[in-house]
């Protein structure tokens, strides 16, 4: 894998699902530098009573350093209209603006390692440039690697703690349909060894 790696947390289901285990912080314990569209923070903290906004929020805030909300002109052209009409925001905001950001090379430069966190069943297409760097995990695959990695105690229990609280994500693996060699890249990535951190 080349270039300066980044986490890109593609649609909102991931951060609701950590936030309802309490487990956010475990988007930080990379020390990845994270990456979310305004669009999908958006949607997932634009409700205050919804499930993990206000973790999410107080989160973001207490990370600025780590934690970036990138702005998209499909979010920023959506909230115009919607201003101007009246008309909800579209239902497939947060997939354009992730789109958006996987597409621009200002943000995710050609050859750059890009995790994109998602549980959408859709979220294949955001794939778009060399499936090589541009590498798609659900979040359980995310929490199963760092489990590997010795990162987390138990990917199982947070998702006990998920479901206690009423959500249930799904389990699928995508990981597993990775190249051996994209495989063992990702795994020294969260484990921190692809930039000489034991941490």
């Amino acid at each position: 894998m080349r270039g300066e790696p980044t986490l890109v947390v593609v649609d909102p289901a991931p951060l609701i699902t950590l936030a309802a285990a309490r487990s956010l912080d475990y988007l930080l314990y990379p020390r990845l530098p994270v990456i979310i569209p305004d669009a999908v923070f958006h949607e997932a903290t634009a409700y205050a009573g919804k499930l993990g906004a206000e973790a999410i929020l107080d989160w973001y805030r207490e990370h600025p350093a780590h934690v970036r909300i990138e702005p998209t002109r499909a979010f920023q052209d959506a909230i115009v209209l919607t201003g101007a009409t009246g008309q909800r925001l579209p239902r497939d905001l947060g997939e354009r603006a992730a789109l958006e950001i996987v597409r621009d090379e200002t943000i995710l430069p050609l050859g750059e390692t890009a995790l994109l966190l998602s549980d959408d069943r859709d979220a294949r297409r955001l794939v778009v440039i060399d499936p090589g760097t541009v590498i798609l995990l659900t979040t359980w695959d995310y929490l199963v690697q760092m489990e590997e990695a010795r990162r987390i105690q138990s990917a199982a229990a947070i998702m006990e703690a998920v479901r206690a609280e009423g959500r249930h994500p799904p389990s699928r693996d995508l990981f597993g349909d990775q190249a051996p060699e994209v495989r063992d890249a990702v795994r020294r990535l969260l484990a921190g060894e692809e930039r000489g951190s034991n941490s």
